[in-house]
């Protein structure tokens, strides 16, 4: 009147052989991605040491584009100061030897002089 549960094995030693070998085979498929895992790893050794290098040429790089930024920047600033008459670019200092000549060329009004010609 009750339900059997259903029997698969006949045996309990037939059941313990099968999960033996359900096991072992496990097992091996784990050992073999964990070879496989530990191969790749010691592969990519390697490529690290590369990316430390072009790690370094692109800071190369990045202090390359900021110091050309910086030169960028002063020479904006120059043309500025250049522009607005030049009086807070200072009196010819030796840090900047090309605002010097230009003070001295100019008048005493800050304009640049400029030659008149007549025709006639």
């Amino acid at each position: 009147m009750g339900k059997k549960g259903k029997s698969f094995v006949e045996s309990k030693d037939a059941a313990v052989e099968i999960a033996k070998s359900v096991a072992e085979v496990e097992e091996q498929k784990v050992r073999r991605k964990v070879e496989q895992h530990h191969s790749k790893i010691s592969s990519l050794k390697t490529p690290p040491q590369e990316k430390r290098r072009t790690s370094s040429k692109a800071r190369l790089e990045r202090a390359k584009a900021a110091v050309a930024a910086k030169a960028a920047q002063a020479k904006k600033e120059k043309a500025k100061l250049r522009r607005k008459g030049g009086s807070s670019a200072g009196d010819g200092d030796a840090s900047n030897p090309q605002t010097g000549p230009r003070e001295s060329s100019r008048k005493s009004g800050g304009e640049p002089t400029k030659k008149r010609v007549t025709f006639g």
